[in-house]
């Protein structure tokens, strides 16, 4: 292969992440030779040299690394006498050992870092080139400069500054997952409709925030190519659907739902929904149902009024509360199980706000997790927040990441995420969103996990199943044809 990546999300689920795939299509459309080696962090370092040798030849010119699902890890530093907790990225030791190995044996490959993390490895002596954000038009770039062929981009100068005229094209996206991918049958794909959000919440930090309401939509036609693709060579009904905001126009929802709903087979998926745009605009809430959606994440953050006008959502949050239990009982149920999210040390967030929520989120039918505040030091990308933290009452050490303001620190809002969402998970709740379309890759049909409370479910089912998968993924791996020339 010309190029190996690795990636994979790391924990006790069989899930995959769309991105190196999505890159693995482009380069391959491009002319390239491409392997992508998923669930790495269920390798041994002597399985995974294996693995990358079985698809490396002295031509093989770069292997590329996700570091978006790492692990995280903590150090402990004592800041005025006080105790803090700090998060940290360290490369998986399989990873590293394997990189070594490769590096020492074959010379002239090229290692590349990509992912949400990619800052925090680009000064790695192993790492040859660090990668921020979309990495389609770039690696493509760097792999033709590395094989001196001709480059397709053109360089263009904006305000005096060379950029590279774009290739890829989500609007044209054709994505297809090959035998090289070893899907498994029936499982639950990721798949990408749109890229950015027309938003810009101030405690984001994404490439393509902010962006018109119709830049970057992928044809509907061509989804729908791909999900009757996906059904006729591996029987997938159910998908994660990555869009920042899938309802950021009712437009897109109404060519969308003329597609999906005439596929020959019944979907069902999980997406990011917004809450305000839905309450705006009410046709949404049937067209999503009968379109497929077996579960929304919604991104509420907070109930504290102060605290989510800040931030920049505007809905108040009587009616975010009103219009939560309207959706469950009057529309959806229980048959559409929703994800509400929200954040510990926002601006203007007191204890007592926070507590009141929590009881809310305990006390309703709709499931919740809680997430601590990150001004992040670990992405290419920067927040409001991180770029301007004095004027929202926080004091931040850009070197560690640590935060603090008047109510919250960064050690408190960790460990009171990690108290309601232990707690949350062993409450009455039934699972939802990313976690439910995952459990179909477990064992569990959709029906017996939308009425399976979450401290109930069978979590030596979900692990030999995981186990299973994962023999299953590495054995069609290690039976894939190498017959290429050196």
């Amino acid at each position: 292969m010309d190029v190996i990546l690795l990636t994979c999300v790391s924990g006790i689920f069989f899930q995959r992440s769309m991105g190196a795939y999505q890159l693995a299509h482009f380069l391959r459309e491009n002319g390239y030779t491409v392997q992508v080696i998923d669930f790495t962090d269920h390798y041994s370092s002597e399985e995974l040299i294996t693995l990358i040798e079985k698809f490396t030849t002295n031509k093989t010119l770069a292997l590329g690394i996700s570091t978006t699902f790492y692990n995280k890890n903590y150090i402990t530093k004592y800041i005025n006498g006080r105790k803090n907790r700090f998060e940290i990225l360290e490369g998986p030791e399989n990873i590293a050992n394997a990189i070594s190995y490769i590096k020492t044996k074959y010379e002239n490959i090229k290692v590349l870092v990509g992912g949400s993390k990619s800052l925090t490895a680009e000064d790695l002596p192993m790492v040859d080139k660090a990668i921020h954000g979309y990495a389609e038009d770039e690696v493509l770039d760097y792999l033709n400069k590395l094989s001196k062929k001709k480059s397709k981009f053109i360089p263009i100068s904006y305000n005096g500054v060379v950029k590279l005229e774009k290739i890829f094209d989500i609007e044209k996206l054709n994505h297809r997952f090959t035998d090289q991918d070893c899907i498994l049958p029936n499982e639950t794909l990721p798949i990408e409709v749109s890229r950015g959000c027309i938003f810009k919440c101030a405690f984001c930090a994404f490439p393509l925030n902010g962006k018109s309401k119709f830049d970057y939509l992928r044809d509907p036609e061509r989804v729908k190519d791909e999900m009757i693709y996906n059904y006729e060579k591996f029987g997938t009904t159910n998908y994660y659907l990555s869009d920042d905001t899938f309802n950021d126009s009712t437009y897109k929802i109404e060519q969308l739902h003329k597609v999906l709903t005439n596929l020959p087979f019944k979907i069902k998926f999980t997406t990011y929904l917004r809450l305000d745009l839905l309450h705006a605009h009410r046709e949404q809430i049937h067209m999503l149902k009968e379109m497929g959606l077996a579960s929304p994440f919604f991104g509420i953050e907070s109930f504290n009024q102060k605290s989510v006008s800040t931030i920049g959502k505007g809905m108040k949050v009587e009616k975010i509360k009103d219009f939560l239990l309207e959706l469950y009982n009057d529309h959806w149920g229980a048959s559409i199980p929703m994800t509400c999210s929200f954040i510990i040390g926002l601006p203007y967030e007191t204890r007592e706000s926070l507590e009141s929520t929590f009881k809310w989120a305990s006390e309703a039918p709709i499931n919740s997790l809680f997430f601590p505040l990150t001004l992040t030091n670990k992405s290419f990308y920067k927040s409001e927040f991180h770029d301007n933290y004095e004027k929202y009452g926080y004091e931040f050490d850009d070197k560690t990441g640590y935060w603090k303001n008047d109510e919250f620190n960064y050690d408190l809002a960790h460990e009171l995420s990690e108290e309601y969402n232990s707690k949350l998970m062993y409450s009455e709740d039934y699972p939802s969103s990313w976690f439910l379309m995952t459990l179909l890759n477990h064992g569990y049909s959709f029906e017996e996990a939308i009425k399976t409370k979450i401290k109930n479910l069978n979590y030596i089912k979900i692990t030999k199943n995981m186990k299973r998968n994962i023999k299953q993924y590495k054995n069609m791996l290690y039976c894939i044809n190498t017959n290429f020339e050196d």
